[in-house]
């Protein structure tokens, strides 16, 4: 169960950002901050802080349920063990989060400092830990830690991929909430302050004109000197930009905080995409304007402060961009639609236009078209294909793809469209698109030849890529080809699946005099891969044998141990004729493997006696006990020993019990047991209470039927094992 609906993420994200104004003291900033994160998104959750010089100080400490005030004090007087191979050390030596999926004892020992430090991180009863480190201004400023456990909840990659976004929220807010606390201690020298500051601050009178600019406004305006600030406009500073807002709609003047603020209307903190004209060099800048009034209330100035947060926000554009695209691509086979939501998402974040093309008989094919103005999106799609077509005619293309080398072109001007030998309607069209630089993007697999070429250009924008782009694209096309590669070999893929799991499995139960036989087999997963549960039912000298089993593992080496498990058992089974010595001769062949080999068993020698009674021997091998159901009440059988494969001497031993007339036998894996619902697992007694409902007139069908239902009712979203199930029931002499 992961941390949080998207509901709640959003409302959290959305709570973090009241406090990024800096008008809240740090104190206050990190106390409301906590509140925000548990417990919407964890049960735990700490703050520290690093100073330049390294020094890593607790600033605070959240915990929800009982003894939290304990709890949170402990927390807070804690320091992490620097060494730490894994959680918060590991997150801030490596500039990386950190997930810990499963907490298991290894890793509280491994981060706790003493035996009392042990204990407190065991009374936390966490279940999973995400360590996020906090980046403002171009290092690592401190570190969120989270956890969950008590309430039930695990995290996994997606809560990762959001704790990241969360903590560069976290640290614009613990970053304005210092230098909130830095203003307020020095109000008598606001002037020396806002000159040093290392955000831009404007402050304008009320009629219009700049009276302060500081250097860092300047530097931001790209105008030599304070003084070439003040001396601008409003109007002329803002021709030198392109303005847009984050889903890419170009913004005037009068849309500014500053300008809202002098006209006295609400001035909400505004992030806006800025492009400088002159260069194409892109910055999100986080607009901020105060206005100041007078003792009569009437407006006195209006102060700006305008903070460059461009490496936060572009690494929250990759990670959301290769996020959604990961979904996405994971979320259809059909790889032209996906390739089509692909080239959508990347505008307008990343580009304003975007084309996928693929590798057909020597061509080039359009799959994918976007464009960021829903006007042109036609025009770009028809731009897109005939430059497919021409690209695919091209040698440079050819080669770009051949050595699946990236080509990025700066602008794409007349002259360069010239000599590409562009010449009639395909370069009135892309003259009219405006198509500006680009990127030219080979879609490969690592070690594959290129089967395709991803291409994203500017436009009204303006702006140009740079290095960081072409290494988000380049990222974006290494996962695009794997896709794409993934989807078309799928069909294959599921195919020889199918036939391999059905060898596995004996084609129908055969019939046993004197008893009648019931089975189910269900693999995990939505697209039913090789599992690794396994049963059958095979003659032996004096009776019967009926085995079902579960190896560890899937795919291809669970296959292989299934197989190996399956016709072992079987072939020393009807050698033999003793469930025993198929145990040790199965055993034996485990533990020649290179590898640990471990398969759980329980297998059942079914005998008939005089009469119409019968006698069921049930082994087992690290498996759950069969049911001897008799008159609808289910009964356990078997004695537990350990799983095949683990020691040369696993000490199994056979549990007699007598069959009458309508008696069950169930044989089950733990896939029955162990499906997952809603807050626990399906176990074993709600299998009895399934078991008993079927009362004395059950058959064998109907009670595999029974317990079908019972487990599909009870489990939430795809489950995670294989389910096999065997019915035994005796009918009398045969």
């Amino acid at each position: 169960m992961t941390a949080g609906s998207e509901h709640d993420r959003l409302a959290l994200l959305a709570s973090v950002n009241e406090v990024t104004d800096g008008r809240v003291l740090l104190g206050e900033t990190v106390a409301r901050l906590l509140e925000f994160v548990v417990p919407a998104f964890a049960d735990v959750a700490t703050l520290d802080t690093i100073s330049p010089r390294g020094e890593l100080t607790r600033i605070g400490s959240r915990v929800q349920g009982p003894g939290r005030e304990e709890l949170e004090r402990g927390l807070l007087h804690r320091r992490p063990v620097a060494s730490a191979p894994v959680g918060l050390p590991r997150a801030l030596s490596s500039g990386q989060g950190q997930l810990i999926e499963r907490m298991a004892e290894e890793h509280l020992r491994a981060i706790a400092a003493d035996e009392a430090d042990y204990e407190l991180l065991r009374a936390l009863e966490l279940r999973s830990m995400v360590d996020v480190p906090l980046l403002a201004r171009g290092r690592i400023v401190g570190a969120l830690a989270c956890g969950v456990g008590p309430s039930g909840r695990e995290y996994g990659p997606e809560d990762l991929r959001f704790a990241e976004v969360l903590s560069a929220r976290l640290a614009l807010a613990l970053d304005n909430a210092g230098l909130s606390a830095a203003v307020s201690g020095l109000e008598q020298r606001l002037e020396a302050t806002l000159t040093n500051l290392a955000e831009a601050v404007l402050v304008r009178d009320p009629a219009g004109p700049l009276v302060f600019a500081n250097q860092a406004a300047a530097g931001l305006l790209g105008l030599d000197s304070v003084e070439d600030v003040v001396a601008a406009s409003a109007e002329q500073l803002m021709e030198l930009f392109n303005v847009f807002d984050e889903r890419g709609r170009k913004l005037s003047l009068e849309e500014l905080p500053s300008a809202r603020a002098a006209r006295g209307m609400p001035a909400q903190p505004l992030l806006v995409r800025n492009v400088i004209r002159s260069t194409g060099e892109e910055r999100w800048l986080l607009h901020k304007a105060t206005p100041v009034l007078d003792a009569e209330g009437a407006l006195s100035m209006v102060v700006s402060v305008i903070e460059d947060l461009t490496e936060v926000k572009r690494a929250e554009l990759a990670q959301r961009l290769l996020a959604e695209a990961g979904q996405a691509l994971s979320s259809s086979l059909d790889y032209e639609q996906t390739l089509q939501q692909v080239a959508e998402l990347t505008v307008p974040g990343l580009a304003d236009w975007c084309a996928v093309a693929m590798r057909g008989d020597e061509r080039l094919e359009l799959v994918a078209a976007a464009h960021v103005d829903p006007k042109q999106a036609e025009l770009g799609r028809a731009v897109g294909r005939d430059i497919a077509a021409y690209l695919g005619e091209r040698a440079a293309t050819a080669a770009v793809i051949a050595h699946r080398r990236a080509r990025v072109i700066a602008e794409l001007d007349d002259a360069l469209l010239s000599r590409a030998g562009l010449r009639g309607e395909l370069l009135k069209r892309v003259n009219e698109l405006g198509l500006g630089s680009l990127i030219l993007m080979p879609l490969a697999a690592p070690g594959q030849a290129a089967i395709g070429v991803l291409v994203l250009a500017m436009a009204q924008s303006g702006r140009r890529f740079d290095q960081s782009d072409v290494r988000l694209v380049r990222e974006l096309g290494h996962r695009v080809a794997i896709a794409v590669e993934n989807a078309r070999l799928y069909s294959e893929r599921s195919q020889i699946a199918t036939t391999l799991q059905r060898s596995l499995l004996p084609p129908e139960l055969p019939d046993i005099p004197g008893f009648r036989l019931a089975g189910s087999y269900h693999a995990a997963g939505e697209h039913n891969d090789v599992g690794g549960d396994f049963y059958d039912a095979f003659e032996v000298p004096g009776g019967w044998m009926v085995v079902v089993g579960d190896v560890a593992g899937r795919g291809a080496e669970a296959a292989a141990l299934t197989s190996l498990s399956r016709y072992t058992l079987r072939t020393a089974g009807r050698l033999l004729g003793d469930p025993l010595a198929a145990f040790q001769e199965l055993n034996a062949a485990l533990r020649e493997r290179e590898s640990l080999s471990l398969v759980s068993v329980c297998c059942v020698l079914l005998r008939s006696e005089e009469g119409d009674g019968a006698r069921a021997d049930v082994i087992l091998a690290g498996h759950p006990p069969a049911f001897h159901v008799r008159g609808g009440t289910p009964t356990p059988v078997g004695v537990f020993a350990p799983f095949l494969g683990a020691y040369e001497l696993g000490g199994w031993q056979a549990m007699s019990t007598e069959l009458a007339v309508a008696d069950q036998l169930v044989l089950y894996t733990d896939g029955v047991i162990d499906t997952v619902g809603e807050q626990e697992r399906f176990g074993e007694e709600r299998l009895v209470a399934t078991l008993a409902e079927g009362g004395e007139e059950a058959s064998a069908a109907n009670t595999v039927a029974r317990i079908e239902r019972a487990v599909k009712r009870f489990a939430l979203g795809p489950q995670v094992d294989d389910m096999a199930i065997i019915v035994v029931e005796r009918t009398g002499r045969g």
